[in-house]
């Protein structure tokens, strides 16, 4: 399609409309090849169906020109000049002069195409046209509803706008399904939205001023709605023109893509020019410089604030030695531990992004609701009404940034437009709704008013939820769960802090102040109401809503939520019954919580990396195994050794099993730990004698070879186990890895038992005839 057509094709029905012609002319250059450059019935009958299509398709604009007077003489001049190259198609196909090749064919076949896509180019203009005038009918629409003082004449201007709205959202639609530029039609797509989002707010904001046109709040806040309006028509304009109104929203985040950039060059960083030496230094101090910029926000913990800058300083170090290093020598190590040093980075700066996501987005609706109850009671204390605006607004730029902050460490392209979606909205919500507040503040009776401040309170729930949606498609459940548990075991400490501290001292009037107290409860019910939300939307998407609530994994992060919640609801009673609670009880039911909280993350870990049928399977294959060998325990000798330590070996791994299946499991790590010891002893002691047996015995090199290597894999998955086991468990995000990693070794090990016993059952045999002999 390129090689033939010369100009840029931005819609779907020029290049479907042009995609016939340009196929027949590929066909027509085949005969061309075949036939040597002479003339074919079959070249001048596609030749023939070509020029028919063009014929056609001429016809057709001149009678779109005769409808679009704007358009007319550019179309007519377009026509003519493909009327010619038409012409001179006929009178070669017509014509039996030999000197035409079929090159020449092809060649003025061609010129016809790209002429007829100057046509349809044009007559695709005639469309952008009348998007423009209607574009022109709205803005004098929205003029003459800003300008309307009447309340009587507001109904019929605002009917007139709405209908040449939705005109000009049915014109906006089919150009959107039309295009084929992916970043315009998200574009054309967020215009449309807005329109839809916007129609309710400018209907009651406008009511508002003009009844109360006293109140400065109620003009600035229908001024606001229709400044969104005009800045949408202005980017819509924008796009009519083949101009990109902004940045794209469908890319990967800034920070995620300088991370694979850089792991992709790094690779050849010793053999580059000293100019692209450079660049590399640069791309990676960027990347410090926003890593550091993370690591020192203020929800950002001191032990990831530690590592990451930690690991910024070995990732400037090792870049340091691999540039210097000899070009000539094998720097394989090296370049991989600079890869390991920037993956631990990401991974930090995801822990440190979910610190800050975990802190402002558990209760994203407080600071509104408390301005909007402030507002509704009226403006009685001022000051509190300004404190809880600013209040509203800094929350506001918080959790954008943080969004923002997740988008950057995303790769997710698509979830990451959604994001930005999201931003965009809140941030033109914000002003309007402080300043619905403040007239409700100053007219707190008034039902206009209070109907306009119903539709912003249903608008900012609506976009506030989207928001925290999105940021959680791009976030990694397990590593949140695993997140938010910390979080909470910090609240509990708070909890012990604030007894000890309250239990010490007490104010001049002898009386005790709970309100920090009942403020970390309260923290800790959200985070666990939050908690629970994450993992409903996550089981969500694999399994069907309709059967979601008998999901197994759901019903029991429910009955542990539930559980949870109910005992934070009885520390709360204790704070609140007659102010003195009892210190003792408070620990233990915080501590209660956290625990729960804890197995909420582990049963979840289980379910999203499938342990119960990693258990499964473990189960059956040691009921095979079992089986096979229990037959040979009757008629083996008491000092079959192989045997004995295949049995206990297989009784080791059920009880290894049994523990990780189990809820408490981490409590009973100790026991899995000292299990894993004796599963390394008794591999180990199985290797010896199995070589042992078979070295001397007359065994074919082949079979010994094979069971040589199965005895070794069990020695170095019981090892392998046994150093997973041994790693601090507080530093795994994923408990159900973990748990994984130990099973299919365990697994491994019971497969491969019947068929070590079985060669050395064999090789013993083979072992009694020679001595016999």
């Amino acid at each position: 399609f390129s090689s033939i057509i010369d100009f840029d094709v931005q819609t779907k029905s020029i290049r479907g409309a042009i995609n016939p012609l340009a196929n027949q002319v590929a066909i027509m250059s085949s005969y061309y090849n075949k036939k040597k450059g002479v003339k074919s019935r079959k070249l001048l009958h596609h030749a023939k169906h070509i020029n028919e299509i063009c014929y056609e398709l001429i016809k057709f604009a001149r009678e779109v020109a005769k409808e679009h007077p704007d358009v007319e003489y550019e179309l007519n001049q377009a026509c003519n000049r493909t009327c010619d190259v038409y012409n001179v198609m006929r009178m070669k196909i017509e014509g039996d002069d030999k000197h035409d090749s079929a090159g020449t064919i092809i060649d003025i076949a061609k010129q016809l195409i790209n002429n007829v896509a100057r046509i349809l180019i044009v007559t695709d203009s005639a469309d952008l046209i009348l998007i423009d005038k209607t574009i022109e009918e709205v803005k004098q629409a929205l003029k003459a509803v800003e300008q309307c003082v009447e309340y009587c004449e507001f109904e019929e201007v605002y009917q007139v706008l709405k209908s040449r709205m939705d005109v000009l959202m049915r014109q906006i639609a089919n150009r959107q399904v039309d295009l084929l530029d992916t970043q315009k039609k998200d574009e054309l797509g967020l215009v449309r939205s807005m329109w839809m989002r916007c129609k309710d707010r400018l209907n009651t904001s406008s009511r508002v001023a003009i009844v109360h046109p006293e109140l400065e709040s109620g003009i600035n806040n229908r001024n606001c709605v229709v400044e969104e309006i005009r800045d949408s028509i202005k980017k819509l304009q924008l796009i009519i023109k083949g101009r990109s109104s902004s940045e794209s929203f469908s890319k990967a985040g800034s920070l995620a893509s300088r991370f694979e950039d850089f792991e992709v060059s790094v690779i050849f960083a010793n053999k580059m020019k000293r100019e692209q030496q450079a660049l590399l230094h640069n791309n990676l101090a960027i990347i410090i410089k926003e890593a550091s910029s993370i690591a020192d926000s203020a929800s950002t913990r001191e032990e990831r604030q530690q590592n990451i800058h930690k690991l910024c300083k070995e990732c400037k170090t090792l870049l340091n030695v691999l540039i210097h290093s000899n070009p000539d020598c094998n720097n394989d190590k090296h370049i991989e531990k600079i890869c390991w040093t920037t993956g631990e980075l990401r991974h930090y700066l995801q822990l440190a992004t979910l610190d800050h996501i975990d802190d402002f987005y558990f209760l994203p609706h407080i600071p509104f609701q408390w301005l909007y109850s402030i507002s509704a009671e009226g403006a009685k204390d001022k000051d509190q009404l300004k404190e809880s605006e600013h209040e509203m607004v800094q929350h506001v730029l918080n959790i954008e940034s943080i969004a923002r902050m997740a988008c950057s460490l995303s790769v997710e392209s698509y979830h990451n437009k959604v994001v930005r979606f999201a931003i965009a909205n809140i941030a033109n919500l914000v002003r309007q709704v402080v300043f619905a507040t403040r007239s409700l503040a100053n007219q707190p009776k008034s039902e206009i008013i209070k109907k306009n401040m119903d539709v912003y309170r249903s608008a900012w729930s609506k976009e506030l939820n989207n928001l925290v949606e999105a940021v959680d498609e791009i976030t990694p459940v397990n590593e949140f769960l695993y997140i938010s548990t910390s979080h909470a075991k910090e609240n509990v400490e708070l909890i012990s802090q604030i007894l000890d501290a309250e239990f010490s001292y007490e104010n001049n009037n002898g009386e005790k102040n709970w309100a920090d107290l009942d403020q970390t409860v309260d923290a800790l019910i959200n985070r666990t109401l939050r908690v629970l939300s994450v993992i409903r939307e996550e089981r969500g998407k694999v399994v069907d809503e309709r059967y979601l609530s008998n999901d197994a994994v759901m019903r029991r992060c429910s009955h542990l939520v539930k559980y949870t919640l109910s005992e934070l609801k009885k520390l709360r009673d204790e704070i609140v019954k007659e102010g003195k609670p009892k210190k003792d009880a408070l620990n233990k039911q915080a501590a209660d919580v956290v625990t729960q909280l804890f197995k909420l993350q582990i049963a979840f870990s289980k379910a999203t990396t499938r342990c119960d049928a990693y258990i499964e399977s473990f189960y059956a294959e040691c009921d095979s195994t079992e089986h096979k060998l229990n037959r040979n325990v009757m008629t083996s000798i008491s000092g079959d050794k192989p045997l004995q330590i295949c049995i206990k070996l297989c009784d080791i791994l059920k009880v290894i099993v049994s523990n990780l299946e189990n809820e408490n499991c981490i409590q009973n790590w100790p026991i899995i730990v000292q299990k894993l010891k004796e599963l390394n002893t008794e591999t180990t002691g199985l290797d010896f004698c199995v070589r042992d047996i078979i070295l001397n015995s007359r065994s074919s090199a082949m079979k010994a070879e094979l069971v040589f290597e199965y005895s070794s894999k069990i020695v170095e998955c019981s090892r392998n186990s046994l150093n997973v086991a041994m790693k601090d468990l507080s530093r795994y995000v994923c408990y159900g890895e973990v748990f994984v990693s130990i099973l299919s070794s365990s697994k491994t090990i019971v497969s491969h038992l019947p068929e070590i016993y079985k060669e050395c059952l064999s090789s013993s045999s083979k072992r009694k005839k020679v001595f016999k002999k």
